[in-house]
């Protein structure tokens, strides 16, 4: 026993040494739509309009959007706000609700593993369907009345322990996902996001550059350079009774992403995803249109 208690603390320690190396400081974004990982950055503002078509497994098709702003307060610290809505084919647009978040970075700077903690409020109602997050068990449910599932709240809080590494231009990011419901009887469901992702080879072309050094030359407004790619995975772990894979009663979804560079605030992205599971919806194309606004506290300062 006490062999394979000093076994498994050699292992503890070797992760947690592991974990503080520090490697090189980076500049990027996030470029899931639901895995989370890089601050925003000191003193920047993050404009995002994300709209989603889903076909539904069981009712009419459907729109979801959401409109979302966050600011880096500090190099580590994050903070944002969301509003979205929907439109079910036949059925008028419909409001679903507010988040408002925040993310802390551990540890001030870039390590082989770099460990993120978030919390989100969700003042949603029963009509909200953006797929921020999948958890619990499931698929959405459509049947009831949507005079009475918008006027009924479905408010959670949300937790995440954000894990990620770079290896250069290559990305890896888990998500482990929990959500609290606000309401009796306070259940608790959670779900997972993973990401790989190859950022676009122009990622730094807005970058200073340094004493002595030309900057480097943007490329052209239709190239390849401008690209990233990868994949995300999305998916629901059960609840406090039943956690743990249950495939075809919980949500699944894999799909590419894709983004394209086209200046150095400006971002589009897409990401086409398909259902895994019996309870999924069997596609939903994701796209995103993001605004990098630098230096924005240190601008709204100068009005005043």
């Amino acid at each position: 026993m006490f062999t394979h208690l000093k076994y498994w603390k050699t292992i503890l320690l070797a992760v947690l040494l592991w974990a503080a190396l520090p490697v090189s400081l980076h500049a990027q974004m996030s470029p899931y739509f639901t895995t989370i990982n890089y601050p925003v950055g000191k003193d920047r503002l993050m404009l995002m309009v994300l709209p989603d078509f889903q076909r539904a497994r069981q009712g009419n098709n459907f729109f979801t959007g959401m409109l979302m702003a966050e600011y880096g307060i500090t190099p580590r610290w994050s903070v944002g706000f969301m509003v979205e809505g929907q439109k079910i084919f036949g059925m008028p647009v419909t409001y679903g609700g507010l988040r408002i978040n925040t993310y802390f970075h551990l540890v001030p700077h870039d390590h082989l593993l770099n460990l993120t903690l978030y919390g989100e409020f969700e003042d949603l109602n029963e009509a909200g369907l953006y797929k921020m997050e999948v958890s619990g068990f499931g698929p959405e449910d459509l049947s009831a009345p949507l005079s009475i599932a918008r006027n009924t709240p479905a408010r959670t809080f949300e937790q995440r322990l954000i894990a990620y590494h770079d290896w250069g231009p290559l990305n890896a990011t888990f998500n482990f996902i929990s959500e609290t419901g606000l309401e009796a009887p306070h259940d608790n469901d959670f779900g997972y996001a993973v990401g790989l992702f190859r950022q676009p080879a122009s990622m730094g072309m807005a970058k200073s550059p340094m004493a002595g050094m030309k900057k480097a030359t943007p490329p052209p407004a239709l190239s390849v350079r401008r690209l990233g790619y990868g994949v995300e995975m999305i998916g629901a772990l059960g609840n406090t009774d039943q956690f743990g894979f249950y495939w075809h009663k919980q949500q699944q979804y894999l799909g590419p992403v894709l983004t394209y560079d086209v200046t150095p605030h400006w971002i589009v992205r897409l990401e086409p995803a398909f259902g895994l599971s019996d309870v999924s919806d069997p596609f939903v194309l994701r796209m995103g249109v993001v605004y990098m606004f630098d230096g924005f506290g240190h601008k709204l300062g100068d009005l005043f």
